[in-house]
C-alpha cells in the first residue's frame, strides 16, 4: 500500500480507537462528593435519581444501582452481611458532601431526610443513618436508627453541625441496612439534606 493511501488510512483508525475508548455519546453518570453546582438553593439539596450514584461502598461491595420494579428513576439499594461491623460510616455506603455544601451547612442545626424502604427476600427491618462532620470528636450525629417498610417512607432526623473555622474536613453521610443475621437488603430513593437553623457568620472563617 502506497504510503498516501497508508498514513491516511492509520490515522483514520488511531481516531476511531480512541473514540471507542472514550465514549463521547454514552451517557455519564454524576461522581465524587455531593455537591450543590447547579442547583437553585445551597441550603437545601437532594440526592436523588442519578445523583445517587455519587454513593460509595466503602469496605464493602454492596452497593447497586437498580431500576424499581414498576420503573421510573433508579434507586440506591444497599444490601449489607451481619458480619460487616464497623463504626466509622466511611467504613460502609457513604456519600461525601463537598466543601461548597459544608461550609453553608457549618455551625447550623439541619435535617437530614432518607426516602427509603426494605426489599428483598431477606428485607431489612431497620436502618441506621449517621451524618459525620471530621472538625472534631463532637461532629457526629452517631448511628440514629428507624424502622422500615415495604413501601417508601420519609425518615427523618436533626443534626447541629460543628464550625469549620479555616479547616474543611469533608463531611460524610453513612446509611447502613441493620443486619442482625446473614444479611440485609434495602433501597433508597433519596437523601435531602437541608439548613433548618439561621446562617452561622463564623462557621467558614479563616
Amino acid at each position: 500500500m502506497r504510503d498516501y493511501i497508508f498514513f491516511p488510512l492509520a490515522a483514520i483508525l488511531a481516531a476511531v480507537f480512541v473514540l471507542m475508548g472514550l465514549q463521547p455519546w454514552a451517557e455519564r453518570v454524576p461522581t465524587g462528593p455531593l455537591s450543590c453546582g447547579r442547583c437553585a438553593n445551597p441550603e437545601d439539596v437532594t440526592a436523588d435519581g442519578k445523583e445517587l450514584h455519587r454513593f460509595v461502598p466503602g469496605n464493602y461491595n454492596g452497593l447497586e444501582i437498580v431500576t424499581p420494579d414498576g420503573g421510573g428513576a433508579p434507586v440506591l439499594q444497599i444490601t449489607r452481611a451481619a458480619d460487616e461491623q464497623y463504626g466509622n460510616p466511611e467504613s460502609g455506603p457513604h456519600v461525601v458532601i463537598d466543601s461548597d455544601l459544608e461550609c453553608t451547612l457549618a455551625g447550623r442545626e439541619i435535617e437530614v431526610i432518607v426516602t427509603a424502604r426494605s426489599v428483598g427476600g431477606i428485607a431489612a427491618d431497620k436502618f441506621e443513618v449517621d451524618y459525620f462532620a471530621r472538625a472534631d470528636a463532637e461532629g457526629e450525629s452517631g448511628w440514629r436508627d428507624f424502622a422500615l417498610t415495604r413501601e417508601f417512607k420519609d425518615y427523618p432526623f436533626n443534626f447541629k453541625t460543628p464550625n469549620r473555622g479555616g479547616v474543611m474536613g469533608f463531611d460524610v453521610l453513612g446509611i447502613r441496612p441493620v443486619a442482625p443475621d446473614k444479611r440485609r437488603t434495602m433501597e433508597v430513593k433519596a437523601v435531602r439534606i437541608h439548613a433548618v437553623g439561621p446562617p452561622n457568620p463564623l462557621a467558614c472563617t479563616s
